[in-house]
């Protein structure tokens, strides 16, 4: 399924989780297995005039994976009623099924199935490939029926990705590989809770959840960067609602929240500067060999300005970016989610602070097809 594609990439909000034990979802196996197989045809057939031969084995890869854990999810009540999970592991369930209802309720995002079923799973929930034009900043892109042009490309199976990065190293791409903590089928399934968010902070739930349900609710097919964006946004904002409503003003949670929007605009900061720097240098009139020989000074360079910096970041979400080696792909696949954040606070001022507003006007700028106007607002 393409719309796999939408995924929030983790790592960038929170520590790396420890699984949690083992849920025993077996049982259901050869129950649903059908099911699967049918989800599974339909959705190859229903793609399969809408996409080139070089895509469809790819899609039906994705479809049978989405197919099996749509069918081997367990409901939220088998769950909730098991002794043998943790009471913090159900009252984690309990918070997102919260968030879920906040979201719908008060912020007026889509009303959907999503986060009835569990869904045990042993890493990631996705691998995200980025890939870049080493001499300019120019991202390769993928055609997808339904949700058209994406630049990054999903996939369940660390190899698949390890095996389309390779691909795309030996074409001259600078490449990026990511796990993505989530994902949205943006409305099509129902997307469900993996074993791994059971280990996350409150905010970083509450964020992630927000986030994803603005992929369902609100998508602009081909533009990537704004719905990761406005996701991002939602989610940011959102959870700083949401947990100050719940505990407080001067509550920790709400503080935790906050503090990650805060270090994700200092480093949307750092990341915008970086862009910059790199493009200048890019636009120079000298020749493709002397821009990726001088390319490498300019990352140590701005490498080290995010060392000079990082003392200023609030939480450990951005700990690891130091040791990440900077490329064209890393670059860019940042500046998805992070390209000027402010933006977006400028459109929520305009709205009285009022994030359901906001939503409502992104849902008006869906509609009409007119970005224009919501380009005037994020200048």
């Amino acid at each position: 399924m393409p719309v796999l594609l939408m995924g929030y990439v983790g790592g960038l909000k929170r520590k790396s989780p420890r699984l949690l034990t083992l849920y025993q979802t077996g049982f259901i196996a050869l129950t649903h297995r059908h099911k699967s197989i049918y989800l599974f045809l339909f959705l190859f057939f229903f793609l399969f005039p809408l996409t080139g031969c070089g895509n469809l084995f790819y899609l039906s890869k994705l479809g049978w994976h989405q197919s099996f854990i749509t069918f081997q999810s367990v409901p939220v009540q088998d769950v909730l009623s098991d002794d043998a999970l943790e009471d913090a592991a159900k009252e984690k369930i309990r918070i997102i099924q919260a968030v879920k209802r906040y979201g719908e309720e008060r912020l007026g995002l889509q009303r959907t199935g999503s986060y009835t079923k569990y869904f045990e799973i042993q890493g990631p929930a996705l691998h995200v490939i980025t890939a870049s034009e080493k001499h300019r900043f120019h991202l390769h892109a993928w055609n997808f029926p339904i949700i058209g042009r994406v630049t990054y490309k999903s996939f369940f199976t660390k190899e698949g990705a390890l095996k389309e990065k390779r691909s795309l190293e030996k074409k001259g791409y600078d490449t990026f590989l990511q796990q993505a903590a989530a994902y949205s089928t943006l409305g099509w399934l129902k997307d469900s809770i993996f074993s791994t968010m059971l280990r996350w902070d409150e905010p970083t739930l509450t964020n992630i959840i927000l986030h994803e349900m603005a992929h369902a609710t609100v998508y602009f097919k081909g533009e990537t960067d704004l719905n990761e964006q406005l996701a991002t946004f939602i989610g940011n904002r959102g959870s700083i609602d949401l947990l100050t409503e719940k505990y407080g003003p001067g509550s920790k949670e709400a503080a935790l929240a906050t503090d990650y929007q805060e270090d994700d605009l200092l480093f949307a900061g750092w990341i915008d500067q970086a862009h910059k720097r790199l493009s200048e240098f890019y636009d120079r009139p000298i020749s493709k060999e002397e821009k990726l020989r001088g390319r490498e000074d300019l990352f140590r360079s701005i490498q080290n300005d995010f060392r000079e910096m990082k003392h200023q970041f609030k939480t450990d979400c951005y700990k690891d970016v130091e040791r990440v080696e900077l490329n064209n792909a890393v670059i860019l696949a940042y500046r998805q989610y992070f390209h000027r954040l402010d933006r977006w606070e400028n459109l929520y001022d305009a709205k009285g602070r009022d994030l359901r507003k906001v939503v409502e006007f992104l849902k008006e700028i869906q509609a009409s097809g007119d970005k224009k106007v919501l380009a005037s607002f994020l200048e």
